[in-house]
């Protein structure tokens, strides 16, 4: 399975804020305590305090979705339910690319974060747009991924994903 590279407007600015999607963009789940993406539908919880992100698209920023997605490979979810749950956050924010690793972290590739395979990618892409890059997330590897590309980070605490508690028992199915 290779990366996922979703154009949905060509990015027209000098500057980049990349984002997390799950814990930053969406209240991210947790199941059997593990961090966790959305499975199903009525589990897809857009955060709606994203102002502050939207400004940045203002102030002439591409938004661009970097995710780690290990439940495509897992056969957990499919490419059509990650466009739904993409599509659901393009409602409050002008997304300009979203870039997918589907990969599990045994895998050992070169796209799943903290590796930086995703971002290198998008520079080579688009090599005119990332004079300002900016990164926000909500996890060490996000942290770690910006780090070795020398990109200012912002780590976003996102304490409602603690309440949101799936239970082992509803996850059996």
């Amino acid at each position: 399975m290779k990366p996922i590279y979703k154009l949905y407007k060509k990015p027209e600015f000098e500057n980049i804020l990349y984002l997390d999607k799950d814990g930053v963009l969406k209240i991210a789940l947790y199941r059997i305590g593990k961090l966790s993406s959305p499975r199903k539908v009525d589990e897809i919880k857009v955060k709606k305090d994203l102002n502050i992100i939207a400004d940045f698209s203002k102030k002439k920023f591409n938004l661009v979705i970097i995710s780690n997605q290990p439940d495509l490979s897992r056969n957990l979810i499919n490419q059509s339910f990650l466009d739904l749950n993409i599509d659901m956050i393009r409602e409050y924010l002008p997304i300009s690319v979203a870039l997918i690793c589907p990969h599990l972290r045994s895998a050992n590739c070169t796209c799943r974060k903290p590796k930086t395979g995703l971002i290198r990618s998008f520079r080579t892409l688009f090599p005119h747009n990332h004079q300002k890059e900016l990164y926000i997330g909500d996890q060490i590897s996000d942290q770690k991924c910006s780090e070795e590309l020398g990109i200012p980070f912002i780590m976003v605490d996102d304490s409602l994903s603690i309440n949101n508690n799936i239970d082992a028992t509803l996850d059996s199915h």
